[in-house]
């Protein structure tokens, strides 16, 4: 199975220590899935760890960059003129195209505008062949293991 996680939930495991987030490390460990990312996903994780709220420490961004990138496979996402898929957010549509590209299962989120989508096809008329979950909802598929 592969997944990809967005930048929120990658805070809530890796900055924030959320608890909620914990049956991640342990199905990761048990090897249950596969995290996919791509630089234009990892640039924005390190944006947003810059932001004053995260007190922008260097030494955070540069452990968590370490850790995301030994916990992740990384791929490449081709950049198109046209987007493949549609969101009222237009920094969500990164996550929806390594996604696509990717034969993703899982798109784990917190973000509403992902979570909210209206138009569960791609631009290209194709059906969205992954889910876009929250990690409660991803989490609930694995109950007998964690």
């Amino acid at each position: 199975m592969k997944i990809v996680l967005d930048t929120n939930i990658w805070l809530d495991w890796l900055y924030f220590n959320d608890i909620k987030a914990k049956p991640l490390k342990t199905l990761h460990e048990k090897n249950i899935f596969e995290i996919l990312i791509d630089e234009a996903c990892m640039r924005e994780l390190l944006t947003v760890l810059a932001y004053d709220r995260f007190l922008g420490l260097e030494a955070d961004q540069t452990i968590i960059e370490k850790e995301v990138r030994k916990l992740c496979t990384l791929v490449e996402t081709k950049t198109t003129e046209a987007p493949s898929f549609w969101c009222r957010d237009p920094d969500d549509v990164k996550f929806l195209d390594l996604s696509g590209q990717h034969n993703v299962n899982h798109l784990i989120t917190k973000d509403l505008h992902l979570l909210k989508r209206k138009n569960r096809r791609s631009l290209e008329n194709g059906h969205m062949r992954f889910s876009i979950l929250s990690l409660d909802k991803f989490l609930n598929i694995f109950t007998h293991i964690i």
